[in-house]
């Protein structure tokens, strides 16, 4: 039985981490975390929502006008 989730990962271009800085951050309001030192240089961040987190990592390739994903929030 799943009774909880530790985190969500979502992507965002390489290099895009200043533009969704500002929207994460500074236009939601979320707290930005630690990520572990081990996985630091793959870019991307980690935020904290609540008692979960957000990573928010690298990735080419994806349409993202085509897609659905999402993460719903409360």
């Amino acid at each position: 039985m799943i009774i909880g989730i530790h985190h969500v990962q979502i992507t965002i271009p390489t290099g895009e981490e200043a533009r969704a800085r500002a929207f994460y951050c500074d236009l939601l309001g979320l707290n930005e975390i630690d990520k572990p030192e081990s996985l630091q240089g793959r870019g991307g961040f980690w935020l904290q929502v609540g008692d979960q987190s957000v990573h928010v990592g690298t990735e080419d390739g994806v349409d993202r006008l085509s897609t659905k994903a999402h993460v719903p929030m409360p």
